[in-house]
């Protein structure tokens, strides 16, 4: 800290659970290191560069389409606010190297990852695919020309990314296996120490009905669900069952923690369910899926690889009868800004 703003203090909190580490670290030395091993790992589960900027420009997308309904009435005339356009200029300036930034990391994950993670960023901004795509994409997005805030030319800008990076992502490798990347996670059993799967304790159960984790499977998905860029990780309990998680980058540290809220609200509902008898005769309770931070920008969420929601549907369907799955929505603001 500068002389100006003097030393950080620690507050009474601060002081509580820094006292907790050292106790649990005493009693439970092997479990912590095994903990903070498996959260260091994660690292390498990672977005690449072009699933994090398609995750922000459909986000940016989502916010200008609302500025466009809003503005319906004269929607040909409407002009993006300031928050989008730093937004942009934002992107523009890291375009798929902010995220690989070692310096950003360097204090939650091991010094070993973040130099690999260096080494990434600095073999992707010396490709030469990247730095045409990176080239085009900051004049598309050049605010200082003509016309170049206007609400419906950046949303075909947008529409035009979108595709590009989605036609890039369809041919990139849709697996990997953990040995390359993950040597701790691949090594990892029962035998070294009993970690419980993650989520275990979210709801009430006796100790002897926690499922312990017997290895992780060494095989990742790469998957895109609802919407999102995902790994899905395998874990193989002590029982002999397979549960699957997937890893997720939260965009927003806010929203993330506003779900997590809902689903503890859903889970507590269940317990009410669970002791009406019209409910019990009909086992209606609500589907929560565990969910566990294990950074700011990163989750583990339990998942089901059969389960499908409405928009994968459709798109599935769209796939299938050559369709636009965004066709829709396109026509619809084409309505609006004739």
């Amino acid at each position: 800290m500068s002389s100006e703003t003097g030393p950080l203090k620690a507050t009474a909190a601060m002081w509580r659970c820094s006292r907790i580490m050292h106790l649990l670290r005493e009693l439970r030395p092997t479990l912590l290191s095994a903990l903070e091993a498996i959260a260091d790992q994660m690292i390498w589960f990672r977005e690449n560069w072009c699933e994090e900027v398609l995750r922000q420009l459909k986000h940016t997308l989502s916010r200008c389409q609302t500025l466009a309904f809003e503005n319906s009435n004269n929607v040909s005339d409407a002009q993006t606010t300031v928050p989008v356009q730093n937004s942009l200029r934002r992107l523009v300036s890291t375009f798929g190297l902010g995220i690989e930034s070692s310096s950003s990391i360097s204090s939650t994950f091991s010094s070993a990852a973040s130099e690999s993670l260096t080494k990434r960023k600095l073999a992707t901004s010396q490709d030469p695919v990247f730095q045409r795509l990176k080239a085009k994409f900051s004049r598309d997005f050049d605010f200082s020309l003509p016309n170049s805030t206007r609400l419906h030319n950046v949303i075909g800008k947008l529409k035009k990314w979108i595709r590009i990076l989605e036609s890039k992502m369809a041919v990139l490798p849709k697996s990997f296996l953990l040995e390359e990347r993950c040597r701790f996670l691949n090594n990892f059993s029962l035998s070294n120490t009993e970690v419980e799967l993650p989520g275990e304790f979210l709801s009430p159960k006796p100790l002897s009905y926690c499922i312990k984790i017997a290895r992780f499977m060494p095989r990742v998905e790469i998957v895109r669900k609802c919407g999102i860029s995902a790994r899905r990780l395998f874990i193989r309990g002590h029982n002999g069952k397979v549960y699957p998680y997937l890893v997720t980058n939260d965009a927003s540290l806010t929203d993330s923690r506003r779900e997590e809220r809902v689903l503890q609200l859903c889970r507590a509902m269940n317990v009410y369910f669970s002791k009406r008898k019209e409910s019990c005769k009909r086992n209606l309770v609500f589907y929560v899926p565990k969910v566990v931070a294990v950074s700011p920008q990163m989750r583990l969420v339990e998942d089901n690889p059969t389960n499908l929601c409405l928009l994968d549907i459709f798109k599935q369907y769209c796939r299938q009868h050559d369709l636009d799955p965004d066709g829709p929505v396109t026509r619809f603001y084409e309505r609006l800004a004739p």
